[in-house]
């Protein structure tokens, strides 16, 4: 018990640490620009980074892999995760058209293949688009003819940094604002009340101390729809067993008893983590919504008993939000006072 309790002797530090990483998230910001070697898109680029991240972005600038493992872990995963992109076509190679025989300069270059690929994906994913277009580049060309997108010309690639900035703060675009969900957990986050234990036709009150998760939704605008919450695993840290939970049930929100509910912007749900009944003090109860799950079964296979430390990792989907998981550290005494229980950093 030595080196694993004294983890779970201290964990107001631990809050107070993870509560400070949470205040430090910002907007993130795809930036997609073309590269090339020998040129001075790769300072430009960085530039325009630095300008929106001290605007309290949290800027990306995408690098062209050569590897589709490379494209799936940075290129893909990124674009998913961010609220905003930006997409700069510099010019390449001069285009020409077919005229009697030969060819006729038509006196604009074609744009960059790469970021228009990336634009392309961006646009499927609904993400938020400025586009920008260097002086003399076809107009319409690649997916900007497809999606319609407002392209801003510009000219002089040195004041590019600057006039994305402009532009920036012409969008309102909300550094403070993230397209996602987040699961919460503060030592406050308990309650004792009365639990009606059903059982056929007899209704038997219990008193019992409820732990929670919130659940909260990031965005500034956009609500959360139908979210449901299971718990996926337990790992017992004293004997390394861990029970993924292949069978799946719904866990309640507190207050209701839908298995799903909506968010709303800036705001948060309380979700049953897990309950403790006053003459089981050592045993825990995943906080399994009773009203849409009738089979006994499950209580007892959702059930934890101390003493002991325990990991325990939670799933929140959503019909608009990328899932997210989160997974907490229990540790379970023979009291009620004993518990303790936070998120894991």
């Amino acid at each position: 018990m030595g080196v694993a309790y004294q983890i779970f002797k201290s964990p107001v530090r631990k809050h107070e640490r993870v509560r400070n990483m949470k205040n430090s998230l910002r907007a993130r910001v795809f930036i997609s620009c073309g590269q090339q070697k020998g040129t001075d898109e790769v300072n430009i680029a960085h530039k325009i980074a630095e300008k929106l991240e001290n605007m309290g972005f949290e800027p990306y600038i995408a690098v062209e892999e050569r590897t589709l493992k490379g494209v799936k872990e940075n290129i893909l995963q990124r674009l998913s995760e961010s609220e905003y992109f930006i997409f700069v076509d510099f010019k390449r190679e001069r285009l020409h058209k077919p005229k009697n025989g030969s060819f006729e300069d038509t006196g604009k270059h074609r744009g960059s293949l790469f970021s228009h690929q990336e634009l392309a994906i961006a646009a499927f994913l609904g993400i938020e688009v400025l586009a920008f277009r260097e002086k003399d580049v076809k107009e319409q060309d690649g997916m900007l003819g497809f999606i319609q997108a407002n392209c801003i010309e510009f000219s002089d690639r040195h004041m590019l940094p600057d006039f994305v900035a402009e532009k920036v703060r012409e969008q309102e675009w909300n550094p403070n604002q993230r397209n996602e969900l987040v699961l919460e957990r503060d030592t406050a986050d308990s309650e004792c009340v009365s639990h009606a234990k059903v059982s056929f036709a007899r209704r038997e009150w219990k008193q019992a101390r409820y732990y929670y998760i919130r659940v909260k939704n990031r965005h500034q605008e956009k609500t959360a729809r139908d979210c449901v919450a299971y718990l996926v695993s337990a790992k017992n840290l004293s004997t390394g067993e861990t029970n993924p939970y292949d069978e799946l049930v719904e866990l309640k929100w507190k207050g209701v008893v839908t298995d799903r509910v909506a968010i709303p912007p800036n705001r948060f749900r309380f979700l049953d983590a897990f309950r403790i009944f006053y003459d089981k003090q050592h045993v825990v109860q995943a906080g399994i919504n009773p009203v849409t799950i009738d089979w006994e079964g499950y209580y007892e296979l959702y059930k934890l008993e101390g003493p002991g430390n325990f990991e325990l990792s939670y799933v929140v989907f959503s019909e608009n939000f990328s899932p997210v998981k989160a997974t907490f550290r229990l540790h379970i005494g023979n009291r009620l006072d004993d518990i303790e229980f936070y998120k894991r950093e």
